[in-house]
């Protein structure tokens, strides 16, 4: 009951502040300017050899937003709360830590993902505009928009661990975006560098990219499942450990 009370509190929180709705207006001109370039130089090349899904999701660009979404919805998720001193009054309330982290936590992926639904409306256009129509895999469909929810989930993760650092809510977002930067450029480690193939079967583990290639073709891997469920979980558990430290000294 604590949970779903605190996580409706902190998914209206986001709707009730203007920064929300202007990273969920960048994002979709963003997103929906890239597609329509993208399927544009398509068009003019007579590409057939992948799916626009398949060229868009495997775009490298595309997932560079992260580096500002991500930091910009979770900078103030706790940071906020210890500025304005009602994290005392949340952690002396009859709910665990976490209830708290775990409410932030799904509020703010849900926010997350509402900041990827524009991308449903392009590919919606597509299909409704093109002729002949492209056909629709659903098990491709299916997979791109379960890794996008670990990823995120993952990032998102990140986020609320650089918020709970530091009052200061610019500290806390600069601190996600290296994180999260970090993480990425080890996907592009591949490209940049020679490496042994015993290096390059790590990288593939936790690439992003290539996780993103998989289920854009429809590829079930369980791997990045287990990968990006772990480092979730071990990310939200520093969090509620630090979180437990403040109520102790409280």
């Amino acid at each position: 009951m604590a949970f779903w009370t605190l996580y409706k509190r902190e998914l209206n929180s986001y709707f009730q502040s203007a920064v929300a709705y202007i990273v969920l207006f960048v994002s979709a001109l963003a997103q929906g300017l890239l597609f329509w370039w993208l399927t544009g130089q398509i068009r003019d090349a007579n590409y057939k050899d992948q799916s626009v899904m398949q060229i868009f999701f495997n775009f490298p660009l595309l997932w560079m937003i992260l580096f500002i979404q991500v930091p910009l919805i979770t900078m103030r998720v706790f940071s906020e709360e210890f500025k304005l001193g009602t994290i005392e009054m949340l952690l002396t309330a009859p709910v665990t830590e976490w209830d708290v982290v775990l409410a932030k936590f799904f509020g703010s992926l849900t926010f997350f993902l509402v900041l990827w639904l524009p991308i449903v409306l392009d590919l919606t256009a597509l299909q409704l505009f093109s002729n002949p129509e492209p056909p629709i895999y659903w098990s491709q469909i299916g997979m791109t928009a379960l890794t996008i929810t670990l990823v995120g989930g993952f990032y998102v993760s990140l986020g609320i661990f650089s918020s709970v650092l530091t009052k200061n809510q610019i500290i806390a977002g600069a601190l996600c975006f290296v994180f999260i930067f970090g993480v990425f450029c080890i996907s592009l480690q591949k490209w940049v560098a020679h490496l042994d193939s015993a290096t390059l079967d790590r990288i593939s583990y936790v690439s992003l990219l290539e996780h993103i290639q998989n289920a854009v073709l429809g590829i079930y891997d369980s791997r990045p499942v287990v990968l990006y469920v772990s480092v979730t979980a071990f990310m939200l558990l520093l969090t509620k450990s630090i979180l437990e430290g403040r109520r102790l000294r409280s």
